[in-house]
């Protein structure tokens, strides 16, 4: 059985980020559903969930992600590299990225703006007088 990518951290291996460019990937290839990328890519839904919560993709699936996806580069995959990605990829990234700084700018934005104290407590149901009555 594989195992997460953990203790790779203190080689300098950004196992957060690793985790995101494969999310990306599979985005930019089908959108927000794993079980269409992984069909795609011919690996099975539960595999490539695993790898997508950190546990390593293997040379033989790397080598099917080159061959299926013209111009993805492993490098970016594995190291966040660039240099070997399509015009496309990295435009598609580049678009990813973007959307998700705008995004966090709004959440930022967001969380400037709530209220300094808490919200009032909900109001509970008020008890009835006489007797409850039977519920079928």
């Amino acid at each position: 059985m594989a195992r997460r990518l953990e203790g790779l951290d203190e080689l300098g291996f950004d196992t957060e980020a690793y985790v995101k460019r494969l999310r990306m990937l599979r985005q930019i290839v089908s959108g927000e559903n794993q079980q269409d990328f992984a069909a795609r890519l011919g690996v099975d839904a539960k595999r490539w969930n695993n790898y997508e919560q950190g546990y390593p993709v293997p040379r033989h699936v790397a080598m099917m992600i080159m061959k299926q996806f013209d111009g993805m580069s492993i490098e970016w995959l594995w190291f966040g590299k660039i240099g070997n990605l399509s015009t496309f990829y990295l435009e598609q990234i580049r678009a990813i990225e973007a959307l998700e700084r705008q995004q966090n700018k709004v959440r930022q934005h967001i969380l400037q703006k709530a209220p300094a104290k808490p919200l009032p407590p909900r109001a509970t149901a008020t008890k009835t007088k006489g007797r409850a009555r039977k519920r079928s």
